[in-house]
């Protein structure tokens, strides 16, 4: 089986080539990123070594070494190949995004197909990742996308921990998991959430964009119930993005109340104190992927408030294309749709 290359939203993720070979050495010079190495990247010697033995391995059973290339410039690689650091040459995962385009959620982008591909298409049992134990990024994106922390591992670079990703069992569709991105854990809403969700559907600048009830009394306890008594599909519902223990925001992945076919419906809302940072993009593409790259959706949509310009530009920007207009919840939305691009090809 070859080595396949795949498109994400915004990365070409395809087999190294020998012309890669600059492009990565120049990447691996910045010590600052490469700290969390096997090796001293930042050394050139160390790095040409290294990207020649990558590039001669080949791609046994489909597995091999995948260039990050974001609209032809390369940001970083992604690796499958049997461990020489870990007993009984299990597959083992490895990632590295220049810090140039660190913390943009290219390397969960990449990620997310590649292990899916490891999973669904190689059926591998197991995916092994081994992670320095003050790479904290790295921890909370191994833990962002499923793996199991599961022991200690010394390597050169310095210690480290031993992370592992298991095929799910039983049901393909999870129960409702919490997600985790660079600044957020995106967890199911709770009762105890209310209070915040309360402040958040107050405040005139967000009334304004809900339903045209949104004013009278009662309808926000009523909205918070309808949501926490939400009994869909498994692995859908609604989400508390939390940061640094604040609930800062509330979204949705779930079949739609307004939309034919109860097709499913992402929504996000971020109080006005906590806008202006990123964090909506942020929750939303996280909810975005786990219903196309998790849940295996053919398509996400999105209804956006015709005033709504702020999440018009963000609907935007995560790839969703707008197909039409309508009459939604009161008022006039823009209809909008993902699209799953993932495939091998």
């Amino acid at each position: 089986m070859s080595q396949p290359t795949f498109e994400t939203n915004r990365l070409t993720l395809r087999p190294m080539r020998a012309e890669d070979r600059d492009a990565v050495i120049k990447i691996f010079a910045d010590p600052e990123s490469s700290r969390y190495l096997t090796r001293d990247m930042s050394d050139q010697v160390n790095a040409a070594t290294s990207f020649e033995r990558w590039l001669g391995w080949g791609a046994p059973g489909g597995m091999g070494s995948w260039i990050l290339d974001l609209n032809g410039t390369v940001i970083g690689v992604g690796r499958f190949t049997p461990s020489d650091r870990l007993p009984g040459k299990v597959v083992e995962v490895g990632w590295f995004v220049a810090r140039s385009h660190a913390g943009q959620g290219y390397a969960s982008e990449a990620l997310r197909t590649l292990l899916d591909y490891g999973i669904r298409t190689l059926g591998l049992p197991a995916i092994w990742a081994l992670i320095h134990v003050d790479n904290e990024p790295s921890y909370r994106l191994a833990a962002g996308l499923g793996f199991l922390n599961v022991a200690d591992f010394y390597q050169p670079a310095g210690p480290g921990r031993i992370h592992v990703l298991l095929p799910p069992g039983g049901s393909t569709l999870p129960e409702q998991p919490t997600l985790r991105t660079e600044r957020l854990v995106i967890r199911p809403l709770r009762e105890d959430d209310r209070r915040d969700v309360r402040d958040i559907f107050s405040d005139p600048a967000i009334t304004r964009l809900l339903s045209k009830n949104a004013n009278e009394p009662g309808w926000i306890d009523e909205t918070v119930d309808r949501r926490l008594g939400y009994d869909g599909p498994a692995g859908m519902g609604h989400w508390a993005f939390v940061e640094d223990d604040i609930l800062v925001g509330v979204g949705h992945l779930r079949p739609s109340w307004e939309l034919p076919g109860g097709v499913p419906e992402i929504g996000w809302f971020l109080g006005t104190a906590h806008q202006g940072r990123g964090l909506a993009t942020e929750a939303a593409a996280a909810l975005r992927d786990h219903g196309l790259y998790t849940l295996r959706l053919p398509a996400v949509w999105a209804l956006v408030h015709r005033d709504n310009t702020a999440s018009t530009r963000l609907s935007e920007r995560l790839g969703f294309v707008e197909v039409g207009t309508g009459q939604h919840y009161g008022d006039s939305h823009r209809v909008c749709v993902a699209l799953p691009r993932a495939a091998s090809r």
